[in-house]
């Protein structure tokens, strides 16, 4: 328990030095090689997707549509542009209503077909797996920001909103 805490505390830290608005500045986050986390993997890489919200001008956004598909493989991440497309606008607009969320990336982190966790910015990739055996063993599904939240699995209503989110966007160009 106590590492959890420690290892949610760092990712807060990590989360509030970075920037999560749709703005140009340059990133300092420190860049992970998908090579060297490999052994830290418990789950199975080939059962996670990861949709992502986010903009062409905004660094983090680029950054995780670049980091995601080289640790997870291409086939990983569906990317929705909301830059001139209306209807995935529409979608991240129900993001806001549900979650509060304003800033990009946003992204949706699921394990065999299933919604563990969404991260609202830049993440270490590898952080990936212990979101999601976080997520089942609290039974719910992470909601990662400045703070972290937990949205309980018998939540389902807004889950399964959640859910259709991230599924139903128009996706870009990777």
């Amino acid at each position: 328990m106590r590492r959890i805490l420690v290892s949610l505390l760092i990712m807060l830290v990590v989360f509030t030095s970075m920037c999560i608005s749709n703005n140009n500045s340059a990133s300092s986050t420190p860049t992970t090689n998908p090579t060297e986390t490999t052994d830290t993997f418990t789950l199975d890489k080939s059962k996670f997707h990861f949709y992502e919200y986010g903009v062409v001008t905004c660094p983090h956004c680029q950054k995780m549509k670049e980091e995601l598909p080289k640790a997870f493989g291409k086939e990983a991440l569906t990317y929705y542009e909301l830059q001139g497309n209306d209807h995935n606008s529409q979608m991240f607009n129900q993001l806001y209503e549900i979650l509060g969320v304003t800033g990009v990336p946003v992204i949706g982190i699921f394990y065999d077909g299933e919604l563990y966790a969404i991260v609202n910015g830049e993440f270490p990739t590898d952080y990936a797996d212990d979101f999601v055996k976080e997520a089942m063993k609290v039974k719910g599904v992470l909601f990662i920001t400045d703070k972290v939240y937990l949205i309980p699995g018998n939540n389902t209503e807004i889950i399964n909103k959640l859910e259709s989110i991230f599924t139903n966007g128009e996706p870009s160009e990777i």
